[in-house]
């Protein structure tokens, strides 16, 4: 649902005083994109690729290959080791360098944030028109418990019929928990309205649709669109812990072998089973971390629940047994106003949002210069 705001009846469109925006004060502030450092990235790809190297020169280089039993094998594991780290930096290229879900910026303030901001009156009731169905709709404006303005649209019966403009509605409920409602929110930096479980990144510069972190490992936002390349990552780099864990295994077993090594009474001394048990206990924690938080975000991703959801900050009362509804804030469903699905329901809208979103190289808007909040100080979420 959209709407053209106009002034409501018996109120005028008020212009901002030249070279003053009424949202903001006069100082002005660079909102810098893209701040996220490439240190953590090169980290990354320097444990990666050092693992590599010592999997090649000290198992690869020196397994004894039973290609008699097992045609191929050497071939197959030579390939497989060089696969792995490969897959492991694919994906964290694409982590980094793709579009996570930036929402445009604008240049102007919208000119419905303009209107509202010169009402001087916490709620205001803007535009009344019909929507497709034929029910009478309303459009709210108002402030939202972080003191970010909001913009709901919600049915004409629900407007309180003795206080039309106070904070609940006709049946007692916050719009922000009416499941018959839909709400965005404004970002006075990027100057767009949010989409349901968007959010604004101050380290990014940008509004992100369906942000789930900020990661300062990778260097960038985690959002609907690199979502599937962060969980790749994990996966990958257990998968390549556990097949390197598997061949520095075999090797270790091959040194104390007494037909393929020095045997088992000899080999415990030795520099090479040294060397192979502590880069395989290495491996090992590294599979299992690795994995396991691959295997948590996928999850997650099938749940359809964010990480600021699950461990954002909460409006007012949320922790005060509010029941089904208070989990519309959220907006789990960007349809239906944060509606609650069935398990399958959210699984297959997760994988066509996340898993099915549109590929690009993420954009590259120039640092622009703002005015400074004065007006919406808190950070912005």
């Amino acid at each position: 649902m959209s709407s053209s705001l106009g002034p409501t009846p018996g109120s005028a469109l008020v212009a901002p005083p030249q070279g003053r925006d009424p949202l903001r004060g006069d100082a002005r502030a660079v909102v810098r994109r893209w701040q996220g450092g490439k240190g953590g990235p090169c980290a990354i790809l320097a444990i990666v690729w050092l693992a590599f190297v010592v999997q090649w020169f000290l198992v690869v280089e020196r397994l004894v290959y039973l290609d008699g039993r097992w045609p191929g094998s050497e071939l197959a594991w030579r390939v497989a080791v060089v696969a792995m780290p490969c897959a492991v930096t694919f994906s964290l290229w694409c982590v980094h360098f793709l579009d996570p879900g930036v929402i445009p910026p604008k240049k102007e303030t919208d000119p419905e944030v303009l209107w509202y901001q010169t009402q001087s009156r916490p709620v205001v009731l803007g535009e009344r028109f019909v929507d497709a169905t034929g029910v009478p709709m309303v459009v709210r404006f108002g402030k939202d418990f972080r003191n970010q303005t909001t913009k709901t649209i919600l049915p004409a019966n629900l407007v309180h019929p003795e206080d039309p403009e106070g904070p609940l509605l006709a049946d007692g409920t916050a719009p922000e928990f009416n499941k018959l409602c839909l709400t965005v929110r404004h970002c006075s930096t990027c100057r767009v309205w949010r989409p349901p479980r968007a959010s604004h990144c101050a380290i990014c510069g940008h509004c992100m649709a369906r942000f789930d972190h900020h990661c300062p490992v990778v260097g960038t936002c985690i959002a609907q669109r690199n979502m599937r390349w962060f969980i790749m990552m994990f996966i990958t780099a257990g998968l390549a812990c556990g097949g390197y864990l598997g061949g520095a295994v075999v090797r270790a077993t091959q040194v104390c072998d007494g037909e393929l090594g020095v045997g088992r009474a000899k080999c415990h001394g030795t520099w090479e089973v040294i060397v192979l048990s502590i880069y395989a206990s290495v491996l090992a924690y590294g599979a299992i971390v690795l994995l396991c938080v691959g295997v948590s975000y996928t999850v997650g991703m099938l749940a359809d629940v964010t990480t600021k959801e699950r461990l954002g900050k909460k409006p007012p009362g949320f922790d005060k047994g509010l029941g089904a509804e208070a989990k519309h804030w959220s907006a789990r469903s960007s349809v239906g106003g944060g509606t609650k699905r069935s398990c399958l329901g959210s699984a297959g809208g997760a994988l066509r949002e996340v898993c099915f979103a549109p590929v690009s190289i993420r954009p590259r808007f120039p640092d622009s210069r703002l005015d400074e909040v004065s007006t919406d100080k808190r950070a912005q979420g």
